[in-house]
């Protein structure tokens, strides 16, 4: 399931303090394969760091089955599983970071650490060209 990615309004973000942040995101298209982006990237870090879908989609503030379509998506865009499941049970599940996971999330930081780097002082020229406040 693809989803198009979700807008921010010039009102929400002044709302939120982030009206001259001029920040770089990296989204990477795969085409038909699918895309990977900041959203997936941390869903994918808090699994890891929780060892639970659950608990990493709490924390972004997602249901669990928001979650677990998220991860569905991951695990069809490579050749591998990038997310491994563990049924539940008396000790209940879990999920962990596939060696393919580790690696995939590891590229995409370094992705965007190069592009950060390469781009900031245009960032810069950017933000200092934007007026006080967003034109209504």
């Amino acid at each position: 399931m693809r989803q198009k990615p979700r807008k921010t309004t010039r009102r929400a973000a002044t709302a939120s303090g982030e009206a001259r942040l001029g920040a770089l995101t990296i989204r990477i298209d795969f085409g038909a394969y699918g895309y990977l982006g900041p959203g997936k990237i941390t869903l994918m870090e808090l699994i890891s760091k929780h060892g639970s879908i659950s608990a990493a989609g709490k924390e972004m503030g997602m249901s669990y089955r928001r979650a677990w379509l998220l991860v569905d998506e991951i695990n069809h865009i490579f050749r591998e599983p990038l997310v491994e499941t563990q049924m539940g049970g008396s000790g209940g599940g879990g999920a962990r970071l596939t060696r393919l996971g580790r690696d995939v999330v590891g590229r995409y930081r370094a992705i965007e650490g190069a592009a950060a780097t390469a781009t900031a002082a245009d960032l810069r020229a950017l933000r200092a060209s934007l007026p006080e406040r967003p034109l209504a």
